[in-house]
């Protein structure tokens, strides 16, 4: 379950800079700026604790791969941005809802939560 937990937060990583790069509004920029690598190595890997494991299923975890069969289809880009907000929204929550509220990554988490908040009322316009 690790290793899904990794690739969940890289596939945020990838997907997040190529949201921005596709969309260019303040709330994915700014969750660009959160969810830099420094960032999420400090929060997410030095806070955590070693063999630390969230519960992500195997259909929770969206691999680039698939984002790359799902570009070359039919889907287009507005679907494909739609699909990382909610996937990773999804992530984000699941990570903040375990944490204690004293745990040195929950306000980071928190932070990036309402962001992903603010970003869904934005598409919901659409």
């Amino acid at each position: 379950m690790q290793q899904g937990y990794t690739a969940v937060l890289w596939v945020l990583a990838v997907l997040g800079m190529e949201a921005t790069a596709l969309g260019e509004c303040e709330l994915t920029r700014l969750l660009q700026d959160k969810l830099q690598y420094e960032m999420r190595l400090q929060y997410m890997k030095h806070y955590f604790p070693i063999n630390y494991m969230v519960q992500v299923q195997y259909e929770e975890v969206l691999r680039p791969s698939n984002i790359t069969r799902l570009r070359n289809g039919t889907v287009s880009e507005v679907a494909l941005r739609y699909l990382w907000f909610h996937v990773s929204s999804q992530a984000v929550l699941r990570i903040h809802e375990v944490l204690p509220e004293k745990h040195p990554s929950w306000k980071y988490t928190q932070e990036l939560c309402q962001l992903f908040d603010a970003l869904g009322k934005e598409y919901s316009k659409y």
